[in-house]
């Protein structure tokens, strides 16, 4: 588990059942955040930081498993859409950003030592002497504490159930001198050498949440295939089971349309739902039939660049997989 700062929040404690994931990242570079997005499921965590719009780190862990770049965002989708969970944003400055970096992915100049055996003084004077970057982080068990440092010279201090950034060192230094304190030092760049780096340029992220959703779909266990003389779409669900199994249909269908058409795909498979008297229709294969029809046409309005038979063709196999008998 990774300790960052949480001055500022900007949001707190919002479900993933409530935003689009790709999309507020997106929002958040296109509006030049700076600061930190923190995704929370049970037994996993993820971080996305951003200067200035730019992404500069995402990190993904899952109990001895950490991943980065790349593959962090991909294993948040699918923890995303797998799991749920909560989402969390904090505004920082620039320079709280870069030490954020140090954090989750800086160099380790020390390491959880303990603080009796390490001769801070003259660690303190090295971070100053090498214009250091970073993190002095003092932690116990039960308590945390953290030194901002900006060209070697500290410029903030934070411990844990703060929600700003203090200008003493005091607190910190009480945690230090705790029984059993430990310490580790992390260093980064500076922060325009880290914005040189930009994830949010290098991976395409509704691609990466379409990836993610269809690797969902195929995985999920499949039920016995229906008689040969029935086509996929004409199901039957066991009494007692139906409406339950019908929302979650339905959710899926939307996690599909908004993969291809954003908010409106959810609120477009809603409409012709409603429209075809309810989920009801989903049962009855002549209405899927025109229900698919209806979800087409309008589908190209909203976006005829988007591909929408693709789009269709996972409405079907997802239809099929969770209905068929």
């Amino acid at each position: 588990m990774y300790f960052l700062p949480k001055a500022n929040p900007l949001y707190e404690q919002i479900s993933t059942d409530k935003v689009l994931l790709p999309e507020l990242l997106e929002k958040l570079s296109k509006g030049h955040f700076t600061g930190y997005l923190n995704y929370a499921a049970p037994g996993f965590e993820s971080y996305c930081i951003f200067a200035k719009g730019k992404l500069i780190c995402a990190v993904s862990s899952e109990g001895e498993r950490d991943k980065t770049g790349f593959e962090a965002i991909t294993l948040m989708f699918d923890k995303v859409l797998s799991t749920g969970g909560e989402i969390n944003i904090f505004r920082m400055t620039a320079d709280l950003a870069m030490c954020s970096h140090a954090l989750l992915l800086g160099t380790k100049i020390l390491n959880g030592d303990d603080v009796r055996q390490v001769d801070m003084k003259s660690m303190l004077a090295r971070i100053k002497g090498q214009d250091m970057n970073g993190v002095v982080r003092f932690y116990t068990d039960e308590r945390s504490a953290m030194m901002f440092y900006k060209d070697g010279a500290p410029f903030g201090f934070y411990r844990d159930g703060l929600r700003t950034i203090d200008t003493s060192p005091n607190e910190a230094r009480k945690i230090a001198a705790l029984p059993g304190a430990r310490v580790e030092v992390r260093s980064t760049k500076s922060i325009e050498e880290l914005m040189l780096y930009d994830l949010m340029q290098m991976v395409n992220l509704h691609k990466l949440w379409e990836a993610a959703i269809v690797l969902r779909i195929s995985s999920q266990p499949q039920a016995a295939s229906a008689p040969a003389k029935k086509t996929p779409l004409e199901t039957v669900i066991p009494v007692g089971q139906s409406e339950e199994k019908l929302a979650e249909l339905v959710g899926d269908l939307q996690e599909v349309a908004m993969a291809y058409l954003s908010r409106e795909g959810r609120d477009l498979i809603k409409k012709c739902i409603d429209e075809a008297g309810g989920t009801a229709a989903l049962l009855d294969n002549d209405k899927t039939e025109a229900l698919l029809k209806r979800i087409e046409d309008e589908a190209r309005v909203i976006d005829n660049h988007a591909r929408i038979e693709e789009m269709i063709d996972l409405i079907k196999s997802e239809i099929a997989g969770r209905l068929a008998v």
